[in-house]
């Protein structure tokens, strides 16, 4: 039977269950080739007049009708008026989406019905159905002589699910056709909709832990927000709490829950004392989980000074502090009835078991995670390793709204060093990971044998509708002066132009260690050349840079500012166009892994255009390595996928340095740096103490190194 409905949500009340289940199955087997999706306990919204919250039952959207049915578990003298109020809420929504309203009236009918098996007296013109059989007559004599068309039926889809509002729709005046603030215009007019497993994941039922999980940029963030704002409908008594690793994070989490609460119920903002966002460590300035944790439970609750004194630099400071607070608290206070973690896989066992001492035995706890977190690591350790038992309520999300196509399949490969000239630097631990973030291999993959993944526009949408060979690009300069004015140039353009905005734009520096400096010679570097110009009688180049979280920590984007950023800031932040400098220093490094992966997620912060900058040699690697993925035709393409040992051998020749060594490293880095800016020695005369050779041995080391 080709089944083409979709059933999600679901029922506290277990004879709605049963009816709803009846009607799903005979609906299926009336019209088992009509498309629809089922919403069970959903919509739901909150009367801010009466203070009590209104709930369907059943909504049913098919491309023969649409069906919004009540069931009554026993008689009421008028079933018409709780008809009419459903009725009322339900088209009032409709109305809201301007999509689907013209000329006074929505532009499809939709049905209300009541469901009632008991003696209860029948309401003329009021729908009433006393058994499946009648539900079933009902939907037939109201079902369309023609099937919506799928434009009709999405924006339909997008009406019941309220998913207009997701993405930012205010569109900009006085844009330029063929601009890339037209394309951001474009896409801004789109009908959204929700995708089915991010409406599974809304709508599943929050009593016992549940784990949301898939690739950057596959809506988790706003699945976890619209999830707060629904269960804050539903359950206002609730004590709720979104919580987060990255401070940045936070406006971004207010502003979506904001509106997605205001967008159900009519305006309204959601109580903040009811329903918190914040941060999962915390101080006593913002209050965190951990930091509210100790509060009520008598103990004195640690600073990051403090976790550092306690248990030195080089430890997980947040693990510690939780493993210690749960050793520490043997009997552990209920504070909170759900608690929803956002960027969970910066979080290890130990927060995540906190979480489910605090929320009682009712175990409301979501969490969201990346999927593919690090190139070399496809997942977060298991329900069972983190909690000690499995888990009914799982729901990945295959689709990536975020990035473009060839955004997302360059941040792979470069991050895998596919199309490295030495070969792989990593790659996911098992191959089922790639079904899993939605790439598509014609056939199995089959480790020792020649395998090639893509995506299509089910699983990377192409809102943009640009040209794929501008969406990205990977750029060598000679030094970081010739860098920087490309970078300089390029953002003028972009604002001039291509009419972006300073909020459009975020511009990410892959050297950490020098980051902070790096942003004082960008800026000392960007004022002397906007005095060339004005000297030359050009304009200079209007546009201002500040660092994120200059201000506090959750400064990040501004609207008169470009903001400029480290990877470590910029996780969980998105733009239209996002810089990314330094590269280079990705590239060969001693520890490739982990700058491999600061550069896949550099690259996914974008939800538009990529430039890519750097200069040198490793430089040139990476731009001969994005030439063969544009030869590929932005594909993964495996001559020989690795196998088993073939890929233990790879992750033993490219491990990391120990952090210990690292360290080391970067403070001799830093003491030859100093050395030759103080002028006291020269990088040769270092070179050459370092090393312990003279000038000739090292040409000599140098050309050896050219020639291998």
């Amino acid at each position: 039977m080709n089944n083409k409905l979709r059933i999600l949500g679901s029922l506290s009340d277990s004879f709605k269950r049963g009816i709803a289940a009846e009607f799903s199955q005979r609906f299926i087997e009336r019209y088992p080739s009509v498309e629809g999706e089922m919403y069970l306990g959903y919509p739901i919204y909150h009367d801010e007049q009466t203070r009590r919250k209104v709930c369907v039952d059943i909504a049913l959207i098919s491309k023969r009708g649409v069906y919004i049915i009540n069931i009554l578990t026993k008689p009421v003298t008028d079933y018409g008026a709780i008809q009419d109020d459903i009725y009322a809420k339900v088209e009032s929504k409709f109305k809201k989406q301007p999509f689907l309203f013209r000329r006074k009236k929505l532009i499809f009918n939709f049905q209300t019905i009541t469901y009632c098996e008991g003696q209860i007296t029948e309401q003329e013109e009021y729908l009433l159905a006393k058994s499946c059989d009648d539900l079933i007559k009902l939907v037939e004599e109201y079902t369309e002589t023609e099937e919506y068309s799928d434009d009709l039926y999405g924006k339909i889809l997008s009406g019941i699910q309220e998913a207009y509002g997701i993405n930012n729709h205010s569109v900009r005046e006085g844009i330029n056709e063929g601009t890339k603030a037209y394309a951001i215009n474009q896409m801004a007019t789109l009908v959204e909709k929700y995708g089915n497993s991010q409406m599974e994941a809304i709508l599943s039922d929050v009593e016992g832990i549940q784990r949301i999980r898939g690739m950057a940029g596959s809506g988790k963030t706003i699945v976890l927000a619209r999830k707060a704002a629904e269960l804050h409908t539903a359950h206002p008594d609730w004590d709720i709490v979104v919580t987060y690793s990255t401070r940045s994070l936070k406006g971004q989490l207010e502003n979506l829950i904001g509106r997605f609460y205001a967008n159900k119920n009519e305006g309204a903002k959601y109580n903040n004392k009811k329903l918190k966002i914040m941060q999962a460590w915390g101080s006593s300035n913002s209050h965190g989980v951990y930091y509210e944790t100790c509060l009520m439970h008598g103990v004195s609750p640690l600073s990051l000074n403090d976790a550092k004194a306690k248990y030195g630099r080089n430890t997980n400071l947040f693990s510690a502090i939780c493993g210690n607070l749960l050793k520490e608290i043997s009997d552990f206070k209920k504070l909170y009835d759900c608690i929803l973690i956002d960027e969970a896989q910066d979080f290890d066992k130990n927060f995540l078991q906190l979480c489910t001492k605090i929320i009682g035995p009712e175990n409301r706890l979501v969490y969201a995670y990346d999927e593919l977190q690090a190139l070399n690591e496809e997942q977060m350790p298991s329900p069972e390793e983190i909690f000690g038992h499995g888990i009914e309520n799982d729901t990945p999300l295959i689709v990536c709204y975020r990035n473009q196509g060839p955004v997302i399949v360059t941040a792979h490969a470069i991050g895998m060093g596919l199309y490295r000239k030495e070969g792989l630097v990593q790659l996911p631990g098992s191959s089922d990971v790639w079904t899993a973030i939605g790439y598509i291999s014609d056939k199995p993959i089959c480790e020792g044998e020649e395998a090639t993944l893509y995506r299509t526009k089910d699983t990377s949408p192409d809102f943009l509708n640009v040209d794929k060979n501008d969406i990205i690009k990977v750029s060598r300069f000679g030094d970081a002066k010739e860098m920087f004015d490309e970078l300089f140039a390029i953002i003028f353009n972009d604002i001039t132009k291509e009419q972006l905005t300073p909020k459009d734009i975020m511009i990410i520096d892959m050297d950490t260690l020098s980051y902070s400096n790096n942003y004082n010679k960008l800026i000392m570097y960007l004022n002397s050349v906007n005095e060339q110009r004005k000297s030359n009688g050009e304009n200079a180049f209007a546009f201002h840079i500040h660092t994120a979280g200059a201000a506090n920590p959750e400064d990040y984007f501004r609207d008169d500012s470009i903001v400029y950023s480290s990877v470590r800031r910029a996780k969980g932040n998105e733009s239209y166009m996002v810089y990314i400098i330094n590269a280079q220093r990705c590239v060969n490094t001693i520890q490739r892994r982990t700058d491999r992966n600061a550069l896949f997620t550099a690259i996914t912060r974008s939800k538009g255009w990529v430039r890519v900058l750097g200069y040198g040699e490793d430089m040139q690697a990476l731009c001969d390595e994005f030439d063969r993925i544009k030869e590929h035709d932005f594909k993964l393409y495996f001559e020989h996928y690795p196998t088993r040992e073939e890929q233990e051998t790879i992750y033993l020749n490219n491990r990391d340095v120990e952090d210990r060594e690292k360290r080391a490293f970067d403070q001799t880095k830093e003491l030859i740096n100093r050395l030759s800016q103080e002028g006291s020695m020269s990088k040769v005369q270092l070179m050459k103490q370092l090393f312990d050779a003279d000038k000739e041995e090292l040409l000599k080391l140098l050309q050896e190194s050219e020639n291998e």
